[in-house]
C-alpha cells in the first residue's frame, strides 16, 4: 500500500469545487475545473496536476503526474491490482487510485508511491493558497492586515459549509468573491451554474450520490 493517500473523494470535490466556482467568480485562473460528466481537474499550469472522476456505485479514480517528481508508469504497473472498472488514464500518470463505496478507503497498485502524488494528488492547504492572492490585495486603508484576511478564511469556511449543505447562492458567494476581486469583475451567475454543476446548490444533485445506470 503507498504510504501517501489522497483525502476522500468527496471531500476533494468539495475544496477543489468551491476554488473552480471562485475561479468562475473572478474570470482569473486559480487551477481547479469541475467538468461536464463528474470530473474535477486540476492543472497548476506548469503541467502538474490530476483528475478525479466520479464513477456509478459511488466509486471515484484520481490519477495525475508532476513534472519534477514523478516517473511516467507503463498501465499494467500503474493498475496492477486494479478491479475491472477502473478506467486508464487519458494521459501520462505517475499515480493512480481507486475509491469503492464499501468503506474500504483508497486503493493503489502495490509498491512505492509516486512523490508527485503528494504534491499534485490533493486540496490539502488550498485555503492557504487562496489566502495568499487575498495577502496581495489587503487594501492600503486597511490597520489591521492580518484581521483582514481572517475574516476571509471564515467566509470562505462559510462557503465551503454553505457547498457541503447544497445551499450556495449568490449571497456567500459574494462575501468571498470581495476579497478576491473588484465588484464590477464579479461573474456571479457563471459562478452559480459552477456550482450547481457541482451539486453545491439546492435541488442540485452530487456526484456520489446520483443514480446511474
Amino acid at each position: 500500500m503507498s504510504d501517501y493517500l489522497p483525502p476522500p473523494p468527496a471531500e476533494s470535490w468539495l475544496l477543489g469545487g468551491v476554488t473552480a466556482v471562485l475561479q468562475e467568480g473572478i474570470g482569473q485562473q486559480l487551477g481547479y475545473w469541475v467538468e461536464p460528466g463528474d470530473v474535477l481537474s486540476h492543472d497548476d499550469g506548469s503541467s502538474n496536476g490530476w483528475q478525479l472522476a466520479w464513477l456509478p456505485g459511488g466509486r471515484a479514480v484520481v490519477s495525475g503526474f508532476d513534472v519534477d517528481y514523478s516517473t511516467a508508469r507503463a498501465e499494467a504497473d500503474l493498475l496492477a491490482g486494479a478491479p475491472e472498472w477502473v478506467p486508464a488514464p487519458a494521459d501520462r500518470a505517475g499515480f493512480c487510485f481507486w475509491w469503492e463505496s464499501d468503506g474500504g478507503g483508497w486503493r493503489c497498485a502495490p509498491g512505492e508511491s509516486d512523490p508527485g502524488a503528494r504534491l499534485t494528488g490533493s486540496v490539502e492547504n488550498v485555503e492557504d493558497r487562496l489566502a495568499e492572492w487575498v495577502w496581495e490585495r489587503v487594501p492600503e486603508e486597511e490597520p489591521d492586515e492580518s484581521a483582514y484576511v481572517d475574516g476571509f478564511y471564515l467566509r470562505l469556511e462559510e462557503l465551503v459549509a454553505a457547498a457541503r449543505e447544497q445551499r450556495v447562492t449568490d449571497g456567500e458567494l459574494a462575501a468571498v468573491l470581495s476579497y478576491l476581486a473588484d465588484p464590477q469583475d464579479f461573474r456571479t451567475a457563471a459562478a452559480l451554474a459552477v456550482a450547481a454543476r457541482a451539486g453545491f446548490t439546492a435541488g442540485t444533485s452530487r456526484p456520489w450520490e446520483a443514480a446511474k445506470a
